[in-house]
C-alpha cells in the first residue's frame, strides 16, 4: 500500500465513514483510559489485553468501512502493542504518547473527512511513516 496516497484519502461511502466514526467515537475514550491505567500498571496483563483488543477493533472496523487510512494508523500500534505484550519492547511514555496521538490524528481526520476540512495540518505522512518505523524498530532503537 501506498502510504502517501493515504493522507488525502477519498470517501468512497458516506455511511461506512459514518459508521467507522461512531465506532471510533466509542473506542477512542477506551483507549485513552487504559493507556492511563496502563502507566501506572504497565505489567496488568488485562489492560494490555483490553488496549489491543480496542486498537485491533478500530483496525478491523476501518477494514470493514473500507477506510484504508484507519487501517494504516491502528496497524503499526497494534504491531508495537504485540510486541509489548509478548515481552520484546517495554511500555513507555513514548510508546503512551503515540497511541494517543495516532489516536487524535485518526478522530481528527475523520472528523475532518465528514466536514469537508481539509487534512494538511495533521501531518499524516510523517506520521504514518514514524508509526511504521516503531513498528519494526529494534527495542534499542526506541
Amino acid at each position: 500500500m501506498d502510504i502517501s496516497s493515504l493522507v488525502t484519502p477519498v470517501i468512497q461511502d458516506r455511511e461506512l465513514l459514518d459508521e467507522f466514526a461512531e465506532a471510533l467515537n466509542d473506542r477512542a475514550p477506551e483507549i485513552e483510559r487504559d493507556v492511563a491505567r496502563l502507566r501506572k500498571a504497565p505489567q496488568d496483563r488485562d489492560i494490555t489485553a483490553e488496549l489491543f483488543r480496542a486498537v485491533h477493533n478500530i483496525k478491523g472496523d476501518a477494514a470493514l468501512c473500507k477506510f484504508d487510512l484507519g487501517v494504516a494508523i491502528a496497524h503499526p500500534i497494534e504491531t508495537m502493542l504485540s510486541r509489548f505484550r509478548d515481552g520484546d519492547i517495554p511500555f513507555s511514555d513514548l510508546l503512551a504518547e503515540l497511541i494517543l496521538l495516532a489516536i487524535d490524528r485518526l478522530e481528527l481526520a475523520v472528523e475532518g473527512l465528514l466536514t469537508n476540512k481539509p487534512l494538511d495540518s495533521l501531518r499524516l505522512l510523517p506520521l504514518l511513516n514514524g508509526l511504521e518505523k516503531m513498528a519494526i524498530a529494534a527495542p534499542s532503537d526506541m
